[in-house]
């Protein structure tokens, strides 16, 4: 490696850490970014970001596009060409912000690989889905197969990080699929009223003025991982769940204290920030794995039911409650499908095991 050249890959080191690291030294120069084909150079002036360009354009909203990209490579030089300052916030609000993304993105491409793949509704001709807002019913109208995920963000005006989360969603529930190639017919798109956007990226950088809540003019303008109507402050810790309520121990193979068929409580939406919904949703990944390895092959088919049906709650806004909410579901269904009571005890222990690690 020549002197002034730092060069790696992202899949061992995060991006945003590299740039800190740099930046920390007052160094100035440019980082060249590529994933596959696509490419990003961002460059550092005495160590603060002060411009980035990608093919699709320049500025802080090209250096956001680089949170898709987990598993590229990147070479910082030591060579400053005269560029224009696009980028004024401080480091730490950008880097906060980039770092945020890619949380949330690794989360999101797990059902959502890659954004050149074809969205494709899986319902029948006049079935409806259910349990979908009017947003995500919206994206799954337009998920024909004829359009990639980044095509379709384009030709509705919206954030591709956005429509990953609500197409992340309708995989989740089942009623949309990715297709490797172009299929079906180009959806009908309202051109007199784009759908909205998540939150504007100067909120999440802080700079919207903090007036208070605000009230979303419809149903629509709530996003997938954020909800734009604030709630009551909320106390927060690091553990899963924030509730203290324990899992039912079981009687004779049933559920203490709560009949099988009572429904849960329905909790207060929670507001949650892109890196506390990735920790959310991947305790309930947890909790999904600890009941397969004590439950039947025959009950893993629930178990995936439920934690889907978690997931959209998560992304409703639900939070912990939503997490809870499936464990106690997974118990009670051990229950109900006729599981002897040693095996729900054993689930049981297992599951609470997770929250008491946490």
């Amino acid at each position: 490696m020549s002197q002034g050249v730092i060069q790696g890959s992202m899949r061992e080191a995060p991006l945003p850490d590299i740039i800190q690291l740099v930046s920390q030294g007052g160094k100035s120069g440019c980082f060249h970014v590529q994933q596959e084909a696509a490419k990003a150079r961002i460059y550092l002036k005495e160590g603060r970001i002060i411009h980035a360009v990608t093919q699709n354009g320049e500025g802080l909203e090209a250096l956001m596009e680089v949170a898709l990209w987990l598993e590229g490579t990147y070479r910082f030089e030591e060579v400053l060409p005269e560029v224009p300052a696009t980028i004024t916030k401080p480091n730490a609000s950008i880097l906060m912000e980039l770092g945020r993304r890619m949380d949330e993105w690794r989360v999101i491409s797990q059902k959502v690989p890659s954004l050149e793949l074809y969205p494709a509704s899986t319902l029948l001709p006049g079935e409806a889905a259910q349990g979908v807002n009017p947003r995500e019913a919206k994206v799954l109208g337009l998920a024909t197969g004829y359009y990639t995920v980044s095509e379709l963000a384009e030709l509705i005006q919206k954030p591709a990080l956005a429509l990953a989360k609500d197409i992340y969603g309708l995989v989740m529930a089942g009623h949309m699929t990715l297709k490797g190639l172009r299929s079906g017919k180009p959806p009908k798109v309202e051109a007199q009223e784009p759908m909205k956007e998540l939150i504007p990226v100067s909120t999440l950088l802080g700079t919207a003025p903090a007036a208070g809540p605000v009230v979303p003019e419809s149903k629509e303008e709530e996003t997938a991982i954020v909800r734009i109507q604030a709630p009551p402050p909320v106390a927060r810790n690091q553990g899963f769940p924030e509730s203290e309520e324990s899992l039912p121990e079981t009687v004779g193979g049933g559920v203490a204290g709560a009949p099988a068929s009572a429904p849960l409580p329905k909790p207060a939406p929670v507001q949650d920030d892109p890196q506390r919904m990735v920790k959310l949703m991947n305790f309930t990944q947890r909790i999904a794995q600890a009941a397969k390895m004590v439950l039947p092959q025959a009950q893993h088919e629930s178990v995936d039911r439920l934690h889907a049906r978690a997931t959209q709650q998560l992304i409703s806004g639900e939070g912990p409650e939503a997490v809870k909410g499936l464990a106690l579901a997974i118990s009670r269904s051990a229950v109900d499908s006729g599981c002897d009571a040693d095996m729900v005890r054993t689930l049981n222990t297992h599951l609470k095991a997770l929250f008491s690690s946490k």
